[in-house]
């Protein structure tokens, strides 16, 4: 039977010397320039998440031998301003698809703010000012309309809260002739129930960022309004 270290015939082979492990390719600004493209080509981004995003993949990339260029920060800060000139990076326009987004998600406008700092963003109020002027609409005397109050219609609408609640309230008393007393404790109990619920979904509300004022008025609101309200939805 032959085994790895024997040619054939079954003459034992001579000994090879180890090939020379290759140098690992410098971290240059082909390098960098590569990662760049390759990210942006994937995902939007800003500056300054791009900019982690490379550090990241250099330090990685030193961890496995890889030398980088003593001017790698100057070879980054490059790249960056060249991708700004390009124009495949640019704060304000992804702030404001982000601001957009979130919105449309019923996010409420401060955690949208936190979220847009979180990722670099030098002025995450233009984004939300840019989607308050976008549900406005062009006309010049088209109604205010607070982005929260329509952020929180989403948010009720996916919880089936408020005006999306599931549960339809009626009289089962409705169409009698005769009408029934009601119970003085059945309806203190069903009050204390109701007020209780509706606590809990203001503090639920509160946690998600909108502001007590907003919960209240979105739970106030009939159906017909809600919807109007989320016609003004950002596209």
């Amino acid at each position: 039977m032959k085994t790895r270290n024997t040619r054939r015939g079954g003459e034992p082979r001579s000994d090879r010397p180890a090939r020379p492990a290759r140098p690992a390719l410098p971290i240059d600004a082909a390098w960098v320039e590569g990662a760049a493209a390759e990210h942006l080509a994937r995902y939007s981004s800003t500056r300054a998440h791009l900019k982690q995003m490379l550090l990241g993949r250099i330090r990685r990339a030193k961890l496995k031998g890889r030398p980088a260029a003593e001017d790698i920060a100057e070879i980054i800060e490059a790249v960056l301003d060249r991708h700004v000139a390009l124009g495949t990076l640019n704060d304000a326009a992804w702030a404001e698809m982000k601001a957009r987004s979130l919105t449309r998600r019923g996010v409420a406008s401060a955690v949208v703010k936190q979220r847009l700092r979180e990722k670099g963003v030098p002025d995450a109020t233009a984004a939300m000012v840019a989607v308050a002027d976008e549900m406005r609409g062009p006309a010049s005397d088209a109604e205010d309309v607070p982005t929260d109050l329509v952020a929180a219609c989403v948010w009720a609408r996916r919880k089936r809260i408020g005006p999306f609640s599931r549960d339809e309230k009626h009289d089962p008393n409705a169409g009698d002739d005769a009408p029934v007393s009601p119970d003085r404790n059945a309806l203190r109990a069903a009050r204390d129930a109701e007020r209780a619920a509706e606590q809990k979904i203001l503090a639920s509300m509160g946690r998600a960022g909108f502001s007590f004022t907003i919960a209240r008025q979105v739970l106030q609101l009939d159906r017909d309004e809600a919807d109007a309200l989320l016609q003004k939805l950002p596209g």
